[in-house]
């Protein structure tokens, strides 16, 4: 999800339906107040991607449709229309012509602005779809998921992080690999650390000469003169 601008209306479904038809734009709609959604960074997009990719090949077998970033997702309970970065639709999930309802998995890559609300009040909306037995949090600038897993009335978090991280989807019966899912994602550098930019300068002082000092260089010996 991308940054979120608030623009209150206090609008019907159908004149949101209208409203991002006419704009060609996507908002975000709760209980009538409407929040225009802006764009994400290159790693966002490509990571949304790849999670759609993924989750075609892993149930290509199964009776399940794949939405992404572009696909409304109806939460009756809260009257709240959102934009998950990806989700699975299987045997329980309910399709309409502008938007979906009860998927059993959603997918959400964190970004800095939206990390709270993703953890907090949405996943809390999220929570209240039935049919919902996975949610998965994507970090952008590092190789890292969160898997939350519902088990009855209780949410169970595991975590995979590196190329060789795999996370579990249980009541799927499939598997996604972090490096499938983070393909081609180039991470932004990583800032030094104060101890790191002390050591750093410790290794130069040692190899510098310091300002005001010569070296002794012998001179070449002059015509007739034997080297000594």
């Amino acid at each position: 999800m991308g940054n979120a601008l608030p623009r209150t209306l206090g609008l019907s479904h159908a004149d949101y339906f209208a409203l991002e038809r006419s704009e060609y734009r996507r908002y975000e709609y709760l209980a009538g107040e409407v929040f225009a959604m802006a764009g994400d960074s290159e790693r966002h997009a490509l990571i949304s991607m790849n999670t759609g990719a993924a989750l075609v090949n892993a149930t290509r077998q199964r009776p399940c449709r794949v939405y992404g970033p572009d696909m409304k997702l109806y939460i009756a309970r809260y009257d709240h229309f959102c934009y998950p970065d990806a989700m699975l639709l299987c045997e329980a999930g309910v399709r309409h012509e502008d938007y979906v309802e009860q998927p059993v998995l959603i997918v959400e890559v964190l970004s800095p602005s939206t990390e709270a609300y993703e953890r907090g009040l949405k996943f809390e909306h999220y929570r209240a779809t039935d049919a919902l037995r996975h949610y998965l949090l994507l970090d952008q600038d590092r190789m890292h998921a969160e898997l939350y897993t519902r088990r009855d009335d209780t949410w169970l978090r595991t975590e995979a992080r590196g190329e060789a991280g795999v996370l579990r989807l249980d009541a799927l019966g499939i598997e996604l690999a972090l490096a499938e899912l983070y393909r081609q994602v180039e991470f932004p550098r990583r800032p030094r650390t104060a101890l790191e930019l002390q050591e750093d300068a410790m290794k130069a002082d040692k190899s510098m000469v310091p300002w005001g000092t010569t070296e002794s260089i012998p001179s070449p010996p002059l015509a007739g003169e034997r080297a000594g």
